[in-house]
């Protein structure tokens, strides 16, 4: 802080002093006041002096104190300064550093820009092309479509071939002489019981055949205990059916030969009745009339001509499946072949009527004839259903045919080997049924090659003789 200056003396004009005694006085009163005055004033002088020194010392040390202060402030400033200076530096290098990425970027840009362009144009073109290539799969896909389609068909027509040019058997030709050997066993176990249990005794020798009739417990059941009358056509219409089931020369030996002691001939008449029987059921096609099986028959004989045998198995095979099945009910198989049961009896001769012998074979043996046919139906389904690589067939021996030994077996083994040889033999009929293979050569109209695997068992009548004791 600065001093006060001192006040200038004051000055009066000189016609104001008095006189010099007053002047003295005034004069010392003036000085004494002047001294005073200035003592005053000096030591007003010196305390502001040193008051002013106080301050400019207190000045002096606050600014010292603002001075360090200040040169605190600096140094910081210059840190600071000397760190913005470093940060601006490392900024400038950013920024260069920037500037060349900027520029990079800037190129990267123009050359993807170019890029974009290019792509651009290639976009357009692959729009094009795709558009181009949208219209050729539309295309593409109507084609698969319909080429799906015919695929479809296709399939479902190879299946139906295939259906029918598929070789696969359900069994052997093994497996089928198993079954005609167990059918052969059974009519032979049932003719034998029925023969055994009917008795006939000895005729009275009238042409009518009019002998009684043991009828083993028959009687008691049905209260019968006498031979009732027969009338003539009874016996007439058995002839007839007898004749017309094992044929004429069989069935007259059985209408005049004497049974009562043997009924030997009667069960062979008995099977061979079974055997014919059973050959129908087996080849048949729907156990309907002759008409209906012949038209069948014939059909089949054209299609195995003109076919191969896989679609000539198959076509068989599918049309007896779907024949047997519109069939509304099964046919009474047993009933008819209980009533060729009573003709034989009636014409063996038993004297009674032809409706009591069929209810009677019928309440007795009902069991044992609808097994053999059911083992026939069972055959039938077999050999016409499981088997389309060849056909099998039962082989019958018709009567009143030269014995042949290639495809024929003599039940009774009775006669001899050279006369069976020259074929001088005739057959009377068929007891036990063969098996027989048939496959069409390949490529030919109606050429087969045919074997024989299973021999019929055949009655001849040298055999017979020599059984009976008499020629015939």
């Amino acid at each position: 802080m600065q001093p006060t200056p001192l006040a200038p003396p004051v000055k009066l004009p000189l016609s104001l002093w008095p006189t010099t005694k007053f002047a003295t006085y005034c004069s010392v009163l003036g000085l004494s006041a002047a001294t005073f005055y200035g003592a005053w004033k000096y030591a007003a002088l010196w305390k502001n002096v040193q008051k002013w020194r106080i301050d400019e010392r207190e000045a002096h040390r606050r600014q010292e104190e603002e001075l360090a202060l200040l040169r605190d402030v600096l140094k910081k400033r210059d840190a600071e300064v000397q760190q913005t200076k470093i940060a601006v530096l490392s900024n400038l290098e950013e920024i260069e550093g920037l500037r060349k990425k900027v520029a990079d970027i800037g190129r990267d840009l123009e050359g993807a820009k170019l890029q974009n362009r290019t792509l651009v144009d290639r976009t357009k073109t692959l729009s094009a092309r795709n558009q181009l290539l949208e219209a050729e799969l539309n295309r593409v896909k109507g084609e698969n479509l319909q080429a799906v389609d015919l695929l479809r068909t296709r399939t479902a027509e190879l299946k139906g071939a295939q259906a029918f040019l598929t070789k696969a058997d359900q069994l052997s030709g093994a497996d089928v002489i198993k079954l005609v050997e167990g059918l052969n066993a059974e009519i032979m176990q049932t003719a034998a019981v029925l023969a055994e249990e009917l008795g006939v005794e000895k005729k009275d020798g009238k042409e009518t055949g009019g002998g009684n009739v043991a009828m083993s417990g028959a009687d008691v059941d049905s209260g019968a205990g006498e031979a009732e009358t027969m009338e003539p056509d009874d016996l007439k219409e058995a002839y007839a059916r007898t004749e017309e089931i094992i044929g004429p020369r069989m069935a007259d030996l059985l209408k005049t030969t004497e049974h009562h002691e043997d009924p030997i001939l009667i069960q062979i008449a008995l099977q061979a009745s079974m055997a014919a029987y059973t050959h129908w059921i087996v080849s048949s096609w729907c156990f309907e009339t002759p008409e209906d099986e012949h038209m069948l028959s014939e059909i089949y004989a054209r299609v195995r001509e003109s076919e191969e045998q896989a679609v000539s198995g198959r076509w068989r095979q599918l049309t007896r499946t779907h024949l047997q099945r519109m069939l509304s009910q099964d046919p009474d198989l047993t009933s008819e072949m209980a009533d060729a049961f009573a003709s034989i009896f009636v014409t063996a001769g038993y004297n009674k009527s032809l409706m009591t012998v069929h209810d009677w074979i019928l309440n007795r043996f009902s069991g044992q004839i609808s097994t053999v046919m059911n083992l026939a139906k069972r055959l039938n389904k077999q050999i016409g259903e499981g088997v389309t690589s060849c056909d099998l067939e039962a082989l019958y021996i018709a009567p009143d045919v030269p014995y042949n030994a290639t495809t024929m077996e003599d039940a009774l083994r009775t006669t001899s080997a050279r006369k069976l040889e020259n074929g001088h033999d005739m057959i009377l009929c068929t007891t036990d049924l063969g098996l027989v293979r048939a496959e069409k050569i390949s490529g030919t109209t109606g050429d087969w090659h045919e074997s024989v695997l299973l021999r019929p068992k055949v009655i001849l009548s040298s055999g017979l003789a020599s059984i009976n004791g008499n020629a015939e």
